[in-house]
């Protein structure tokens, strides 16, 4: 989902860091960060023209055939999937986007509110196992968490980027897990997966260095991740990537833990 126009102030994008560990913390400052710079526009543009092509030449190319010839139905079936899949992966492509407009003309605002985290990390999963049967997504943890002057919209759009990046690097190695967990000032929310982990001197969240060839390499694995820390740290938060605590990678993202009791839900 797309968060708000003109939502929140956006803060520059953080180092690799597991919660607990050592490395600087990435919450946000009051100072307004450069945005997307120079030196990094030309690696957007190639990580853009990598993104776009596969769900534009399967959407035309299934579009062609469902329209010209004569298929069996189980193939027809499969191709109307195939087309589906790939219109849908593109219509997430022009959410990152347009957040990625916002930020650069005047920023996104959170609302700044109580926001159940962990009642948006079980819908999300439930939306992601709906879109791929086959991947096995678990949540673990504090199903209550909540987190403070945050903003629904932009949270479900963090985890979406998440669960999104699991699935497509590691989803079929093995199940994710997605462990909430409640400290004393913060909820967390961690994505593990069996996939490749980012390196330790891999910038996950940045653009500078990604190029097509190496896009679907886990570090620096493209918009979503990028576009994920900059929601994250517009809420005054911080965001990791990390091996997990087994076989694979493990992202996730901190917010600040809410005292105070959630807004009835509509």
């Amino acid at each position: 989902m797309m968060p708000r126009e003109s939502r929140a102030r956006n803060r520059s994008a953080p180092a690799a860091h597991r919660p607990g560990g050592p490395g600087p913390e990435t919450r946000a400052d009051s100072s307004r960060p450069e945005l997307i710079g120079e030196r990094d526009r030309q690696a957007f543009l190639d990580i853009l023209s990598h993104e776009l092509r596969t769900p534009v030449t399967t959407i035309y190319g299934g579009a062609q055939l469902l329209a010209k010839r004569e298929l069996g139905s189980d193939r027809r079936r499969a191709l109307a999937e195939d087309v589906r899949t790939e219109a849908d992966r593109l219509y997430r492509l022009v959410e990152d986007l347009v957040i990625l407009v916002h930020s650069e003309r005047d920023g996104i605002r959170p609302v700044g509110e109580p926001v159940a985290v962990g009642r948006l990390v079980s819908v999300a999963i439930e939306r992601e196992v709906a879109r791929h049967p086959g991947v096995k997504i678990a949540m673990l943890g504090a199903s209550d968490a909540a987190a403070d002057g945050a903003d629904e919209v932009m949270v479900t759009h963090v985890i979406r980027n998440l669960l999104d990046n699991a699935i497509r690097y590691g989803g079929t190695e093995g199940p994710i897990e997605v462990i909430v967990e409640v400290t004393t000032h913060e909820v967390q929310v961690r994505v593990n997966d069996r996939g490749n982990a980012p390196e330790p001197d891999s910038q996950p969240f940045g653009l500078s260095g990604t190029k097509p060839t190496t896009a679907a390499a886990r570090a620096g694995a493209g918009i979503g991740l990028y576009v994920a820390n900059r929601l994250v740290r517009a809420m005054g938060g911080r965001m990791w990537a990390d091996r997990g605590e087994g076989k694979g990678a493990e992202f996730g993202f901190a917010l600040t833990r809410s005292a105070g009791p959630l807004p009835a839900q509509a």
